[in-house]
């Protein structure tokens, strides 16, 4: 690929005004001074940018770690910040988008990444793959509600859901795994059995669990 459209894709800026900052900066692949923007680079490579090495990657996959009152958007929504902010230490953050959102009130897992394709099988329905949520209940689940969830329940707009799993975990936390995502479904879900959300927690996406990959709230990794 090359050095200078890798490079205006990792700044958000257009050639012209990448050979703007080029300008500005000491530009190095491997330890050796560039002479021609347009020169190939390729999966590994070092480039250095003043003290700054980033490591050449086609593609990214992030797991993040999201507090509450943060936007599963690139751009701050509402006076909310977004989840890129949490990226300020990460030289791809420009390039990824997400594989499933939170609501700005919900903590835990988010999935980025700029590969199109492992984004899309992420989220597609058809994949049907599983989430895992923590819930805080306003009031204890009954054995008739974990039957209804564990069965279908009918939501707002006359979805019905697909069967979820149900684990209690204390009288008014439960562990829920979906394998759908509609919008605000689990929310939906207790709004159906008069059981509000108080709380709500994304432990895992797939075979990506939080605890198992011991992120720390707020913070990121590499998962590939």
């Amino acid at each position: 690929m090359r050095l200078d459209k890798y490079l205006s894709d990792l700044w958000r800026v257009s050639r012209r005004e990448f050979a703007k900052k080029r300008k500005k900066a000491e530009l190095k692949v491997n330890d050796k001074p560039i002479t021609k923007a347009w020169q190939n680079i390729e999966e590994g490579d070092i480039i250095e940018r003043n003290e700054e090495k980033i490591q050449v990657k086609e593609h990214v996959y992030l797991a993040i770690y999201k507090p509450a009152w943060y936007v599963s958007s690139d751009i701050p929504e509402a006076d909310y910040p977004s989840y890129k902010d949490l990226l300020h230490n990460c030289p791809y953050r420009e390039l990824l988008h997400i594989a499933w959102r939170l609501d700005q009130d919900t903590t835990g897992l988010i999935l980025a990444s700029n590969d199109g394709k492992w984004v899309h099988d992420i989220i597609s329905p058809k994949k049907k793959l599983p989430k895992t949520y923590i819930i805080t209940h306003s009031k204890p689940l009954t054995a008739s509600d974990i039957q209804k969830l564990e069965k279908w329940v009918t939501l707002d707009d006359w979805y019905l859901t697909q069967p979820a799993q149900v684990e209690k975990i204390d009288a008014i936390m439960t562990k829920l795994t979906i394998h759908e995502g509609k919008f605000h479904q689990v929310k939906r879900m207790r709004e159906a059995i008069d059981n509000l959300v108080l709380l709500l927690h994304r432990e895992s996406i797939w075979s990506y669990n939080i605890k198992n990959l011991q992120i720390a709230e707020g913070t990121w990794q590499h998962i590939k």
